[in-house]
């Protein structure tokens, strides 16, 4: 059995009960060794569920998705985890592929036709108790999702790490990415507009119908969005505020992916 030591007082110590020591090196010393280590590009110890190359695929529901099947399988095939956003999950096993991540904040009872032994589930807690239901027997790792709203006093009475980013599953998966030691992204189904139709909004051929339509225009180009989707441009650009050093790359020549070229054309970090 360990005994408890005791600390007794002696000259030099500051008082009884208190163990004075001093820390091997000098700030100045310590600080210039910090230096010179980054210096030396060494790769740093990044957490992550699954193997990787060190870029991170997130796969949304934007409707040019379908036409990157292939892409997004030689993604995978060169090492890269593919991370499914909501309904990607299902289309992604339907065409042969399996998703290394899922990612979901989404409240509403939406169930996955799938499971998969082979995905981990990112599931924040505000997700549907159903959806937690449906996944009991799966890999699933539980992770809080950052509001303004009330709901967060739950997991803040906890002290829970909240993770922030946008109002869409999309764009905490990018956030939940550079949690996990990611810096560089490529996005595919992230058109954030509606097709040219002016009237689909994601792959599955859903509608906006009859909701408010705005039109922006970026890059010299005309873009059809609903609210929810011209937010998500917003939001998606403060990403580049809040993380120093992540590279994004989009697919297609969605809204999303012009945003970046604007951003490139005029010298900006993308």
């Amino acid at each position: 059995m360990l005994q408890k030591l005791e600390v007794r007082s002696y000259t030099g110590l500051p008082q009884a009960g208190h163990v004075g020591i001093m820390q091997a090196g000098t700030v100045e010393s310590n600080s210039a060794n910090i230096r010179s280590a980054l210096a030396r590009g060494l790769p740093e110890l990044v957490p992550a569920p699954c193997s990787h190359d060190g870029t991170f695929v997130v796969v949304g529901s934007g409707f040019s998705v379908t036409g990157f099947l292939d892409e997004i399988r030689e993604e995978q095939q060169k090492g890269r985890p593919i991370c499914a956003v909501k309904g990607t999950h299902d289309w992604l096993l339907d065409n042969g592929v399996t998703p290394n991540l899922f990612v979901s904040v989404e409240p509403r009872s939406r169930p996955l036709r799938h499971v998969s032994q082979d995905t981990i589930y990112l599931l924040a807690s505000r997700c549907s108790q159903d959806l937690f239901d449906q996944l009991k027997d799966a890999k699933v790792i539980l992770w809080h999702s950052w509001s303004p709203e009330k709901e967060c006093d739950e997991f803040l009475k906890l002290k829970k790490f909240a993770i922030g980013g946008g109002p869409t599953s999309g764009l905490r998966a990018i956030n939940l990415g550079y949690v996990l030691g990611f810096r560089k992204f490529v996005l595919y189904g992230f058109d954030s507009c509606l097709a040219p139709d002016q009237d689909t909004k994601r792959f599955t051929g859903e509608k906006v119908g009859g909701a408010m339509k705005l039109d922006v225009w970026v890059n010299g180009k005309r873009f059809w969005c609903n609210g929810a989707l011209a937010d998500q441009a917003n939001q998606f650009q403060e990403l580049y505020k809040a993380m120093g050093d992540i590279t994004i790359e989009a697919k297609g020549d969605g809204l999303i992916a012009n945003i970046i070229a604007q951003r490139k054309r005029m010298g900006m970090r993308t």
